[in-house]
């Protein structure tokens, strides 16, 4: 995987972050409006279908930079297996003078870094507490699936077990991030003062 992948996820972070950012502000709005008048009923099922419908654009718009990375030719002349858990990472680890400008550290980092986007988006979807191990399991799914095609393509990639639970792990940060975020946005609006029939604050 090449430093360009990890560009293009950061950007797809980026744009995820923005269009989640406004479309939950556009439905908390939403949704005050409806509370506060008097003439037209809530219906929060519509804003949450046109939500989740947004998000799922936003999901599989996150994943172009990590099919972009990941199944494009390799450097090897032939793909093989890495079944061993934790054996490349471990090895990348090992090395003190590991940086940035390492291939391993990129490795590495980026292959967390490529699902995180996702996580975020895809972690709209679903609401609970388990919404972070679904959008985890989805990546884990999709990041196996991928596995097994950079080896059947012999794309002259390592097929490793490692980059699954890395992806895996970037998958579960960005939805662990929203969790937080709404959760903390959740709690300040039942902070705010509500509007009295009278007209005034309560």
């Amino acid at each position: 995987m090449h430093g360009g992948g990890v560009l293009l996820s950061v950007c797809a972070t980026a744009c995820a972050a923005v269009i989640g950012v406004r479309q939950a502000r556009k439905e908390t709005r939403e949704a005050r409006e409806a509370r506060e008048s008097v003439w037209r009923a809530p219906t929060p099922g519509a804003g949450a279908a046109g939500g989740r419908a947004v998000f799922g654009a936003v999901a599989l718009l996150a994943l172009v930079p990590f099919l972009l990375v990941t199944l494009s030719h390799g450097y090897g002349a032939e793909s093989r297996i890495s079944a061993v858990p934790f054996r490349e990472i471990l090895d990348a680890s090992a090395h003190a003078d590991l940086d940035l400008s390492d291939v391993r550290a990129v490795n590495l980092v980026g292959n967390v870094l490529l699902l995180v986007p996702f996580g975020a988006a895809a972690a709209f979807l679903w609401s609970g507490r388990r919404r972070v191990l679904k959008t985890a399991l989805v990546g884990a799914v999709f990041s196996l699936i991928v596995e097994v095609a950079q080896y059947v393509l012999s794309l002259g990639r390592v097929s490793s077990v490692d980059d699954v639970l890395l992806n895996t792990a970037g998958a579960a940060l960005g939805a662990f991030l929203v969790r937080r975020w709404t959760g903390r946005t959740r709690a300040r609006r039942l902070t705010l003062p509500r509007p009295s029939r009278a007209g005034g604050r309560t």
